[in-house]
This record gives C-alpha cells, structure tokens and sequence, in this order.
C-alpha cells in the first residue's frame, strides 16, 4: 500500500488486533461492529428495555453531550450502575457510540458485513472439500463474477442516463453525469427530501454567510450552513458529508436558496465520480505489467471500436467516412508502433525480457517400482512344495507318493490343467442360502 494506512478500520473487538491498530494505523479511525455489539448487548443486559435503551444511545444521531445525558438516563432508569460489561463498552464508547463517529469518513460501513460477505461469496466456489488444483480455477471463477458485475454497473453508470424527477432539473443532472449510478440513486434521494427544509435565518460575517435550517414538523429540530461564496465552500453541523461523502439534504436546500446551477466542487468526493477508475489507470500504469497493460488497452479499444461500427454501419455515408477513418488511423497507429520498436530495440517486449522457447524437462529415473520392461523375461511359476516347475503344490507328485498314492507324471499336466474349485463337490445347497437371503 505505499506506506498509506487506511482511513477507517471495522473490527469485531478483538484486544490483540486493537492493539496492533493502535501503534501501527495512528492516523486511522477504529470502529467496533455494530452487529456483534447489537448480539453482545442482547446477551449481557437483564432485559430487553435496558437492550432498547442501549442500542438507542448507540446508532442516535446526537452530540457528545447528549448522548452523555441519554446514557446516564439509561444507567438510572435501569439500576446499571454496578453492572461489569456496561461499564467496559462505556469505556469504548469513542469506537461505537454514533455521536462521537460523526465526521469521520465510513463510507457508511458500521459493520463487518462486507468482509463477511466477500466470505460467503467466496464459499459458493470454494470449500473444504475443494482440491488444491482446484483452488486456483474456482478463485478465477470467483473474480470473474465479480469483475463481470463491476463492468455491468460501470456501463450502467456510462451509457445509461438515470430518469431525473426532482424540481432541481440542473442541479440534479449535474450530480447524474458525473457520479456513479449507485452513488446517483443517494443523491437523489437527499435533493428529493429537501422540499420538507425551511431556511429560518442567514447572518452575513465576513468572507462566509450562516444559514439556520429546520424541518417542517419538526420545528425543534435545527441545522446550521457555512456557505463561503467565493470558493463555494459548503459545510453543515449534521456532518453527513464528511461522514458519507455525499452531499446532505441541507447542503441542497442552501444551494437552492443560493441559486447555484451545479453541485460545487467541495461537495463532491473524487471516489465516486466516474472518471476515478481512469484516472487511476493512468496513475498505477507503470506498476502493472506491460503485456497486461497492451490487453486492457485492446479490450477498451475493442470496445469503442465494436459502438463506432455499429453506428457506422447504419448508414451509407458513415460507412464510406468509416472505412476512410479506419485506414487514415491504421497507417498512424503503425507508424508509432515501428517508431516504439526502433526507440525500445526489442519493441513492446523489451521491459520484460527476452522470450525464449520453452522446452520438454529432461526425463529422470522415478523411484519405486518401474514396472514391466520389454527386456524382462516372464516370471515362472513354481511349486511351493519342491519348488519345481510344471505343477503346483495341489497336484505335487512328491505329496502323493509320500501318502502312499502312485501318481504317474503324465497325469499331473492332466491335474494341472484342470481348473480348482474351493466349493465341494456334493454341496446341493450352495446356492440357496444366497437366494434366500436375496
């Protein structure tokens, strides 16, 4: 990561990791999970009000100072003043409490889920009766789907335009042609509910003007603007922007009262624009292999190449205009990749190496048995009596004449040939104890 620690840091509570975040991420926001706290609290409180109560002062949108009322309320209420594992997470309170998270950037993550999610993600492909030269084919499935959705949402994002229904029309397409279509629909959703906010009072300071906002039927309820007109600086008390990244209800209404055309520049977050993903090609390029590098550019040629035939093809005049493009960029682009290869020496191959073919491994002896070879004679078969050849130790001559039988030796081939049978010869009912049984 270039030495970059993370912004913000979700974890399930665990002491080791806490502490490793703490002497290593010093910049970084740690966050406990909402989830395992909700299930923690459920578990630890003596009922389900001092729960209610709990969770309340936990995901409520107040001040420092109000959640410190509310809780002390809380604790009184329920005569939880002795109790061991309210006074631990009230010793955690900076890392769950919603009131003192407020303005540092989560992007809206309050839990593990996503973690969590890319695991079971993963489990649809992969589990513990998976092989290993398995593992690799799965996990390249895995990111496939993966990189398939991305690329239906970028091109939703791209080619599709958003159906606008608010009556902010400018400012409401200035947000549609430059963020992301997710980001959009949540957008969208603040300039909509900005109808319900009055602007009660401005004061005018220098450099800065102040706007005092409330709600209808709400009218206890106020938020306070900074508006600095000369750079379009905006910043408002409820600190969704800074928490979020994505411009408030309140921030709309003073662009409204304002007159401004377009979302200003301070209340848009670069991540979720949709140039950012090109820009950051650009900027990690040089960290990339060139090969994959020339892929990704002939993908994305490929593309803009397959919408312009298509449009082409349409009509007559586009088609002759076409075909004299094409062969005009042709005979350029063939000029630039000769010139890249008299520059480079080995041309678009040279920072990687030279290629050379690669050749079948030079065989080696195996160890263990080698099996049969052509050269090896057929093994012969003996008597395990007199270790002779020609009978086994059934029809051995010496057994019979040592129990006084004479056995001429040409009848042993006749014994020999003939195939042995362990079953006894008058046994009739061999067979019926395995019909019965059927």
């Amino acid at each position: 990561m270039n030495n970059k620690t993370p912004i913000s840091v979700v974890t399930d509570g665990d002491k080791a990791m806490s502490a490793a975040i703490k002497s290593v991420f010093l910049e970084s926001r740690h966050r406990l999970c909402v989830w395992r706290l909700d299930r923690n609290a459920f578990a630890n409180l003596p009922n389900t009000e001092a729960y209610e109560s709990f969770i309340t002062c936990m995901v409520r949108y107040v001040t420092p100072d109000e959640f410190e009322d509310m809780w002390k309320k809380m604790v009184n209420k329920h005569n939880l003043h002795n109790h061991e594992w309210l006074h631990e997470m009230y010793a955690k309170k900076k890392k769950w409490a919603e009131a003192y998270m407020r303005g540092h950037f989560f992007s809206g993550c309050r839990s593990t889920q996503r973690c969590e999610a890319m695991n079971a993600f993963f489990n649809r492909y992969v589990n513990r009766k998976t092989r290993l030269y398995q593992l690799f084919q799965q996990v390249d499935r895995a990111l496939t789907r993966i990189r398939h959705n991305e690329m239906g949402a970028d091109f939703s994002s791209n080619y599709t335009e958003p159906i606008l229904i608010s009556k902010l029309v400018k400012i409401e397409k200035h947000a549609a042609n430059i963020l992301t279509r997710e980001m959009f629909s949540r957008v969208q959703e603040e300039i909509m509910n900005e109808q319900t906010f009055i602007v009660l009072d401005s004061t005018k300071s220098e450099g800065y003007r102040t706007y005092t906002l409330t709600q209808y039927e709400c009218p206890d309820s106020k938020w306070e603007v900074v508006y600095y007109p000369k750079d379009q600086h905006m910043k408002c008390s409820c600190l969704l922007f800074e928490s979020y990244g994505y411009p408030c209800v309140h921030l709309f209404a003073i662009m409204k009262a304002e007159h401004l055309k377009q979302i200003p520049p301070s209340c848009i977050m670069k991540r979720w624009m949709k140039t950012t993903k090109s820009d950051l090609s650009d900027k990690h390029e040089s960290q990339i292999s060139p090969d994959v590098i020339s892929m990704a550019r002939f993908s994305a040629l490929s593309f803009s190449c397959s919408q312009m035939c298509f449009f082409g093809s349409r009509t007559k005049e586009g088609f002759e205009e076409l075909k004299v493009e094409i062969a005009r960029l042709k005979c350029r682009m063939e000029e630039l990749y000769n010139s890249n290869i008299n520059a480079n020496g080995e041309g678009i191959h040279s920072r990687v190496g030279i290629k050379r073919n690669v050749r079948d491994p030079a065989i080696v002896k195996t160890k263990g048995d080698h099996g049969s070879t052509s050269n090896s004679s057929a093994k012969v078969r003996r008597c395990s009596n007199c270790r002779d050849v020609g009978h086994t130790r059934r029809t051995c001559p010496s057994i019979h004449i040592h129990q006084g039988e004479h056995v001429d030796s040409d009848n042993s081939h006749e014994f020999m040939e003939q195939p042995a049978s362990d079953a006894p010869v008058d046994s009739p009912n061999l067979q019926t104890d395995y019909v019965g049984d059927i």
